[in-house]
């Protein structure tokens, strides 16, 4: 049984709780939620005077959208039914501000055997907004982290894996944005073959020393082998020193590297030859003419003239690549006929190829619009290679078709063919058919001729059968 003293203790308690608090607000209501008493705590906290919320409803201190959801309603049912209830939401502040509060309420009995809600309120607005500006932080490096490109893995200093970007799992994971639960050396063993990747990790932490720009070659989960430039830095946190990994992938930029250094190594190659004999015949003209060899002298000029054509119509295509390829070919379109067109690439071949002879069928005497000279030069490259390839053949048949609003012109030979693997490609940068590799040229020719025909918005085809020959195709609007 509570005595007189304990009576007095416990109203004593709450007379200093109520009166002289400074952190925790006090509502006292009735059980309809008409605010009966404030304290000094609450008026400091959210301006309201006696006079401002006393007979009101506290309902006043909810904002529009716990209104709509009768959040306090809900509340006041619950402590009338449990004795007690707690809430964690927003108040109205007189000025109509709000503040994010913690709060408890109870229902206590009074002397005279009436019932009370007494509400405890703390401001814990800072704190609030401290959480959400660290959840935002969070959210927002979270959103940095996934939109980056590079891989990026974070380990503690024992070599568990504690963050890794969604990168490193489309790279390294069945799952995404995982931080798998074993070791990063376990983990990172079936893709780092040799062990270097891992060693350098380990020997980082050992001996606290970072490294930037060092190349690994890593396997995926696919099984594609990818080169990595890596950067690894050891970082300093509340919780112990960590350790930065990025990943660059590197795979495209290297094979870029090995093309171009292979292309060089061609070049240099299929240069070498014809300058060589430039050089040779100049030798031999000096020797003749000391020794009054004129009819030497003159095969040789003829020899060198030709070398030196070939060193020219090499450089032109290697020119012609590189603005091409570099999205520079623009085309000068003018109107005229066709048939020019192919009286001026024939003649062009056989000058230059005497004992081969060229058909041409169908009817040449049509109006297009076009860039003149560089189908010339697609003609006279399709025209060239079919006697280049004509394995001895002595004929190649040009066949020009027309429908009134498309163009379409073919080359057939009789000569190597093409094997069924490498038609693929025929149309590539510096591609040369196996067997054609001791055979004069670069590999340029049907690769400008396909952007040149592309550029005239046309489509450009092969059919061949090897050891039977090959008809190339191109088809081209009659007006662009």
């Amino acid at each position: 049984m509570r005595t007189n003293a304990d009576s007095n203790f416990y109203s004593d308690y709450f007379e200093a709780l109520f009166t002289k608090a400074k952190q925790n607000s006090v509502l006292i209501l009735d059980e309809s939620g008409i605010v009966l008493k404030i304290n000094n705590a609450f008026s400091h906290c959210f301006g309201y005077a006696e006079s401002d919320i006393v007979g009101k409803s506290a309902r006043i201190l909810f904002t529009k959208d716990d209104e709509k959801n009768d959040m306090f309603e809900k509340e006041l049912s619950r402590v009338l039914s449990e004795g007690q209830s707690s809430d964690n939401n927003y108040f109205v502040n007189k000025d109509q501000t709000i503040t994010w509060v913690s709060g408890e309420s109870l229902l206590v009995k009074t002397n005279e055997g009436g019932k009370l809600i007494l509400k405890v309120v703390q401001d814990i607005h800072k704190q609030k907004e401290s959480e959400l500006k660290l959840r935002s932080l969070n959210d927002f490096n979270e959103s940095i982290l996934g939109s980056i490109e590079d891989a990026v893995i974070v380990l503690d200093h024992s070599m568990q894996m504690l963050k890794t970007n969604s990168s490193f799992s489309r790279l390294f994971s069945e799952s995404e944005s995982i931080v798998p639960s074993s070791g990063f050396s376990t983990f990172i063993k079936p893709f780092d073959k040799n062990g270097n990747f891992c060693d350098a990790i380990e020997d980082v932490i050992a001996r606290q020393k970072n490294f930037s720009n060092r190349q690994f070659e890593l396997y995926t989960t696919e099984g594609d082998k990818k080169t990595f430039d890596v950067t690894c830095q050891l970082m300093t946190t509340n919780g112990g020193n960590n350790v930065l990994i990025i990943l660059h992938n590197i795979t495209a930029y290297k094979q870029v590297e090995r093309e171009r250094e292979d292309i060089m190594g061609f070049v240099a190659h299929e240069l070498r030859n014809p300058l060589s004999n430039v050089i040779l015949c100049n030798e031999i003209i000096g020797e003749s003419i000391k020794e009054n060899r004129l009819d030497e002298v003159n095969e040789m000029l003829e020899r060198s003239k030709n070398n030196v054509k070939r060193l020219n119509k090499m450089i032109a295509e290697l020119y012609d690549a590189t603005r091409v390829n570099s999205g520079y070919l623009q085309l000068e379109i003018s109107e005229f006929n066709f048939k020019d067109v192919v009286n001026e690439a024939v003649d062009t071949v056989t000058g230059l190829q005497p004992a081969h002879h060229i058909s041409v069928r169908g009817n040449t005497n049509i109006q297009i619009k076009g860039d003149r000279y560089r189908l010339i030069q697609v003609l006279t490259n399709y025209l060239s290679n079919g006697i280049k390839y004509s394995n001895g053949q002595p004929e190649v048949v040009l066949t020009i078709e027309h429908n009134g609003h498309t163009l379409t012109v073919s080359v057939k030979d009789d000569g190597l063919g093409i094997s069924k693997d490498q038609l693929p490609y025929i149309f590539e940068r510096f591609f040369r058919v196996e067997k054609t590799r001791n055979i004069e040229g670069i590999g340029l020719g049907l690769y400008l001729c396909r952007q040149i025909i592309h550029a005239h918005h046309g489509k450009i085809w092969v059919d061949s059968i090897e050891g039977k020959g090959s008809t190339f195709y191109f088809s081209i609007p009659i007006g662009i």
